[in-house]
């Protein structure tokens, strides 16, 4: 086999240098990776833990505690927590707006946003609402048979 020796000087050989090299590196992150998903696994199950021991803690003791708490709890708030914020996101203290004497009309500005984030179709006041996409559409007939008309004598040749 003398006369295959050139073949260890080829770049896809595995007995060249560089790709020995670069099988070692790739070994190397493989096993650094490895390592990192098992110290997460460690942190997670100490978390756990943790969480059980603080669990059986609020029980012995009976106070009602939110354990295992992972910042989602405002989204169960509902509300309650949103309403009391003011304009631009400032908390303002008060459940009914930002303390003027307007509450009733925050609490009927509230409803309309409600009723549209359930799916009511928004007319703006002064507006009368509309029966369907064409609708305006329909009162510029005139318009609109014009212009398809244009359309066709432009391809006749005749010209406008």
């Amino acid at each position: 086999m003398a006369g295959l020796s050139f073949l260890s000087k080829k770049s896809w050989h595995t007995s060249n240098i560089s790709n020995q090299e670069k099988v070692w590196v790739a070994e190397q992150k493989a096993a650094a990776e490895e390592k990192k998903t098992l110290e997460l696994q460690k942190q997670i199950q100490a978390e756990r833990e943790r969480e059980e021991f603080q669990k059986l803690a609020s029980l012995a003791s009976g106070k009602k505690e939110v354990v295992g708490d992972r910042g989602t709890n405002w989204m169960y708030e509902g509300q309650s927590a949103s309403a009391s914020m003011g304009a631009g996101g400032n908390f303002s203290g008060a459940a009914d707006g930002d303390g003027d004497g307007n509450g009733a009309a925050t609490a009927v500005e509230d409803a309309k946003n409600e009723a549209y984030l359930m799916g009511k179709e928004y007319v703006p006041e002064g507006q009368a609402k509309h029966s369907g996409d064409f609708a305006s559409a329909s009162t510029m007939t005139g318009a609109l048979e014009k212009a398809s008309t244009y359309g066709a004598t432009i391809g006749a040749g005749g010209g406008v």
